[in-house]
C-alpha cells in the first residue's frame, strides 16, 4: 500500500535569530536619539565676528559648576563657520547615605553657522547622546554667549549697598501663674 502526501501550501515559517530579536529595541533606541541631537540660537543684532569671537571665547574656555574639565579639545575653522569640542568632563556626585560616584562625560560638539543674517547658530551633538543631557549642554554654551555678547534679557545683578541698623530686642518675659498644686495622695474621707 502506498501513501501519498499531499504538499498543500501553508504558512511558512521564517527563521528568526533571537540575538537580532535583542538587538532591535537597541537600534530603535539609537534611531530615535539621533534624530533630536541639535539646538539652536539666533542673534540679533550682532555682527558675524562679533558671534563668532563669542563662539571660540566660549568654547575655549568652559565654565562648569558641578564639573572638572579635564580635557578641552577645540578646533576651529573661521571660513566655513565651523568649531569642533572635544571634552571630557569629570566629578565626583556625592549623596546622602551613599559612596562617592565617579561620573565622567565625554562629548563631541559642533558648533556652526545656519544663517548669517541674522546670525544662527547650530549646537549638534557628534555622538548618540540622550537628547535632555545635550540641550543642558547646548544651552550652557547659549547663555555663556550672551554673556560674552551682552545680550538683553539676560537678569543683571547690580550691587547695592545699603547702612542697615540692627537692633537686638531683648525678648519680652512672660510669667504665667503656676496651677494650684494638687496632692494626689490625699483621700477625701467623705466616702
Amino acid at each position: 500500500m502506498r501513501t501519498c502526501r499531499a504538499i498543500l501550501p501553508g504558512p511558512r515559517r521564517i527563521p528568526v535569530d533571537m540575538h537580532s530579536l535583542r538587538l532591535l529595541p537597541l537600534l530603535f533606541a539609537a534611531l530615535t536619539l539621533v534624530g533630536c541631537g541639535s539646538r539652536t540660537a539666533t542673534f540679533p543684532g550682532y555682527s558675524d565676528p562679533e558671534v563668532w569671537n563669542a563662539m571660540v571665547t566660549v568654547a575655549k574656555n568652559p565654565e562648569y559648576d558641578d564639573w572638572f574639565v579635564f580635557e578641552n579639545e577645540v578646533w576651529t575653522d573661521r571660513p566655513t563657520g565651523r568649531i569642533e569640542i572635544h571634552r571630557f568632563l569629570r566629578r565626583d556626585l556625592v549623596r546622602v547615605g551613599n559612596d562617592p560616584e565617579r561620573q565622567e562625560e565625554r562629548w563631541k560638539f559642533e558648533i556652526a553657522f545656519l544663517n548669517t543674517d541674522p546670525p544662527t547658530i547650530g549646537f549638534s551633538a557628534r555622538q548618540i547622546t540622550v537628547p535632555a543631557h545635550l540641550w543642558r549642554e547646548a544651552d550652557r554654551y547659549f547663555a555663556d554667549m550672551r554673556s560674552i555678547l551682552g545680550v538683553e534679557g539676560l537678569d543683571v545683578v547690580e550691587t547695592v549697598e545699603v547702612e542697615v541698623e540692627v537692633v537686638d530686642p531683648e525678648p519680652d518675659v512672660i510669667e504665667l501663674e503656676a496651677p494650684p498644686a494638687v496632692d494626689l495622695n490625699v483621700i477625701d474621707g467623705d466616702d
